[in-house]
């Protein structure tokens, strides 16, 4: 298994925490956006999620 750089590291924590989720599950909306399956997006707001990476 690969870790993140320190910087997205704090990023992620960062962004996770600002809207009160943890962090895997915030990774895991986030990949599901990216690669293609909003429907299993669970927490994020789908309208704000950060598509452009």
């Amino acid at each position: 298994m690969s870790r993140p750089d320190r910087v997205v590291y704090d990023i992620v924590k960062r962004e996770a925490a600002q809207r009160g989720i943890p962090m895997g599950q915030y990774v895991a909306d986030v990949l599901a956006a990216h690669v293609g399956h909003p429907e299993l997006v669970r927490e994020l707001d789908k309208e704000v999620l950060p598509l452009a990476m």
